[in-house]
């Protein structure tokens, strides 16, 4: 049986974005963390498809395109973030603290290297199962995440508030 969060995912790559706003619209905070998991392996997984270490010009174009076909006022993806989100999954930078804005970016950069390939239903489905199978793999590997409010979740407390630095003495 396909988990919820895998359901969402195969949505958004499908295009189906109403069913897949209506998977989100139900989850759980578990649910949440499991789908921003699936997703983060399913943009490590494109990107190392797409590109190679080395090669920026590739980069910033795929970038400017994406921008292009989904920011067209530009106010939506930050292509400093599109790109280091780029690097960052080629090995080539560190990764960036999920945010609402790293998670917005990171999927439409999703949805444009899917589209991009011009899958078949079953070449997605495949593409997914070897996402799945990845993180399954990869357990203790996972990125951060953050909650539908847009906090970072190893960042709060039960309570609400934002967890300090250990004192270093």
């Amino acid at each position: 049986m396909t988990s919820a969060p895998t359901a969402a995912l195969t949505y958004l790559v499908a295009g189906q974005t109403g069913a897949h706003e209506r998977q989100l619209a139900r989850f759980d905070d578990d649910q949440w963390q499991e789908y921003l998991d699936l997703l983060s392996g399913l943009f490590v997984l494109t990107v190392d498809r797409r590109f190679r270490p080395g090669e920026p010009a590739a980069v910033i174009r795929f970038v400017a395109s994406v921008r292009e076909r989904f920011d067209p006022a530009g106010t939506a993806i930050d292509p400093t973030v599109a790109e280091t989100l780029l690097y960052a999954a080629l090995g080539q930078h560190d990764t960036l603290p999920a945010t609402a804005e790293t998670i917005t970016t990171q999927t439409l950069l999703v949805v444009a290297l899917v589209t991009d390939e011009g899958l078949s239903p079953a070449g997605l489905a495949n593409l997914i199962n070897d996402t799945t199978t990845m993180i399954a793999a990869e357990p203790d590997d996972q990125p951060a995440t953050v909650t539908p409010d847009g906090q970072a979740a190893d960042q709060q407390q039960p309570d609400g508030h934002e967890q300090q630095p250990a004192d270093p003495t």
